[in-house]
């Protein structure tokens, strides 16, 4: 169901939290390169594929096991109704531009403003990512630009190389996994309990301490 979290349950008995993220940009920015680069921590560098793929994996993130979907879009065969509805099915967005296409990086508020207007939230995690690192003799697009643009559109925001740092991209996906996660929570049953039960605690404990005090 739209805006809630399933609470799936794996073999081990162990809870799954399923976590959907669209990962949005122009052409030629590494996208369907990071998602590859993420699930199977190899690069690939040339792809030409005209759907939509989605990429699935598991992963434990603070000690939740969470079930992946990446939802790798291509917008220049993506109606504006298809892109709306990939928009609603995903808890978080990863926006994605080349520092050396200046171009890639203005495209990038349209993507958010759609996600705003669609998702209609005050909060969407949303991680914004500037690619091609590797690249900086042909730099059009500075990391002070780029750190400016993630807080006007309230991002997380990372600099990296999809070819060359594996590591960075596992930091930039997990970060958004995270704030997912962080949204979420508070559906979760679990969760929930357990923070009443702290809540109650300290309300207690809080009671007593001014009894004594008198």
């Amino acid at each position: 169901m739209q805006g809630q979290t399933a609470v799936l349950t794996v073999e081990s008995g162990k809870k799954m939290v399923p976590v959907k993220l669209l990962i949005l940009g122009t052409q030629n920015t590494g996208k369907t390169a990071l998602c590859v680069r993420f699930i199977t921590k190899r690069f690939i560098g040339e792809y030409d594929h005209k759907k939509e793929v989605t990429y699935r994996c598991r992963r434990v993130v603070d000690q939740e096991i969470v079930d992946l979907e990446i939802l790798d879009t291509a917008p220049k065969d993506t109606s504006l109704a298809s892109l709306e509805s990939s928009i609603r099915w995903a808890d978080g967005f990863l926006l994605l531009y080349s520092i050396t296409q200046r171009l890639s990086f203005l495209e990038v508020p349209q993507f958010k403003k759609l996600i705003d207007q669609t998702k209609q939230s005050l909060v969407v995690p949303t991680v914004l990512v500037a690619n091609k690192t590797d690249m900086e003799i042909g730099r059009e697009v500075t990391t002070e630009e780029g750190q400016k643009l993630a807080k006007d559109l309230r991002c997380g925001f990372r600099e990296l190389s999809v070819a060359e740092a594996v590591l960075a991209v596992e930091t930039a996906v997990m970060q958004l996994i995270r704030l997912v996660l962080d949204q979420q929570r508070p559906l979760l049953p679990d969760r929930r309990s357990y923070m009443l039960s702290v809540r109650h605690a300290l309300t207690r404990k809080l009671i007593r301490s001014k009894t004594m005090q008198w």
